[in-house]
């Protein structure tokens, strides 16, 4: 069984894990919604993956559960424009994967139309099979998965690209 944290809001969390869902067509996957307000009941739970997509208001406590919680992952899926300030520590096992509307993004879109949207891949990144993804664009079609932002198009392919068994 594979464990997927993944730190949003209720609704966020629900879009993403079903569009995850529809998509990598895999039955070993298991979803856990992480919040500042749960988080401190995650402390024993290892997850392989990661998908931090807001940052919210958190003590010094929270962040220091977010971060083991982190450094424990195989991959950390993460926002770059939202934990822009946010260190996270790691492991040299750890797999960060960054998506954004940024440049410096590994995963970012570079263009954009109400039906459809260019993904791009910046850098070279290995799935959970340890098969390389190289850089490159693929075409998603945006209202298929009616995202809320396009960040979360962002997270749920980046997630897709992980878990996929397809050669991708």
């Amino acid at each position: 069984m594979h464990f997927i944290g993944i730190f949003s809001n209720h609704s966020e969390y629900e879009m993403i894990k079903q569009n995850i869902i529809k998509i990598v067509n895999r039955k070993d996957l298991e979803f856990i919604h992480i919040s500042s307000k749960n988080i401190e009941n995650m402390k024993n739970i290892v997850f392989e993956t990661i998908v931090l997509c807001h940052q919210e208001n958190m003590n010094d406590e929270q962040k220091s559960i977010l971060n083991k919680l982190c450094s424990n992952c195989m991959f950390i899926v993460v926002n770059a424009d939202a934990f822009c300030k946010i260190k996270m520590i790691c492991n040299k096992k750890t797999n960060c994967i960054s998506y954004g509307l940024n440049q410096k993004s590994t995963i970012t879109i570079s263009s954009i139309q109400e039906e459809k949207a260019i993904l791009s891949i910046q850098r070279n990144i290995n799935n959970l099979e340890q098969k390389t993804i190289e850089m490159g664009e693929m075409e998603i079609d945006v209202k298929q998965y009616k995202p809320n932002q396009i960040e979360n198009i962002l997270a749920i392919f980046t997630t897709y690209l992980i878990y996929s068994k397809q050669n991708n």
